[in-house]
């Protein structure tokens, strides 16, 4: 497996596409972040930056990385760039069907799957860092806020917005398997991060009422749902909020293998 992941990720490192996107996700938080201005922040017009009210002239704060990035919702950004790569990056094995020349290897297919979820993981860990390294750069000139990195909350932060990205591109990742089409697999991609909630929850306030609140449980425990927790200044994860994930892991890794033991390459 880890020889898969190693060319896997040669792969990656020289694909034009992973470089392009990495590039317009950095200039987007670029510009979202860069117009923090003194006046807004003094003003309180951000929901993630207590106000500075009356607070003298050359008095600024720290923000943690996790706030500002939050602030203007790169968690659901960054989400949608992994899932993107990753549909249109799997997609190519199997359009030109290079996973046909591998499939000679002993427990190529197993093998296959647990390298698609190093890669994914490896892929979301670039772009987390990248989006802290750029609003820390786009703040260096802000005379009111600067960006603080809070350690061990960042990390569960961090924890939580990678396995939830792993959960959304494996599912699609398995329908790219199945269907040999990357845009298939980033239609599925975004129905699953956004359409589906609010299609059960139409569903629980209308023919399904009598199931209203098991629906709505269900709704509350996606892993989307935690993805806009992330956005809220304060929200610190713990243990159980990744324990909840894993169950989701688990489906759509199950799926994915499922998908891939039964293909015809």
């Amino acid at each position: 497996m880890l020889n898969l992941f190693r060319a896997q990720w040669y792969r990656l490192v020289r694909n034009r596409a992973f470089w392009g996107l990495l590039a317009v996700f950095g200039v987007l938080v670029f510009l979202f972040v860069i117009q923090v201005d003194e006046q807004s922040v003094r003003e309180g017009v951000y929901r993630n930056f207590p106000a500075l009210g009356g607070a003298p002239e050359g008095v600024g704060m720290t923000m943690d990385v996790e706030a500002v990035l939050g602030q203007f919702w790169v968690p659901q950004l960054l989400l949608a760039f992994v899932g993107m790569l990753s549909a249109a990056f799997f997609g190519d094995d199997f359009r030109y069907a290079g996973v046909r020349s591998l499939d000679v290897m002993p427990g190529f297919r197993w093998r296959y799957v647990g390298s698609a979820v190093l890669i994914i993981v490896v892929i979301a860990l670039i772009f987390l860092v990248a989006a802290s390294l750029v609003a820390w750069l786009a703040l260096l000139p802000n005379p009111v806020m600067s960006v603080g990195l809070s350690g061990g909350r960042f990390l569960r932060w961090g924890l939580l917005l990678v396995v939830i990205s792993l959960v959304y591109a494996m599912a699609a990742l398995a329908v790219v398997a199945a269907t040999n089409r990357a845009g298939l697999g980033i239609i599925a991609f975004f129905l699953l991060v956004g359409v589906l909630p609010d299609a059960l929850l139409q569903l629980a306030s209308g023919w399904l009422s009598a199931f209203q609140g098991p629906i709505a449980a269900v709704v509350s425990a996606l892993p989307s749902a935690q993805l806009g927790q992330l956005s809220a200044e304060g929200f610190t994860p713990v243990a159980t909020d990744v324990l909840m994930l894993l169950p989701w892991l688990a489906v759509a890794v199950a799926g994915c293998s499922l998908v891939m033991r039964h293909k015809r390459l």
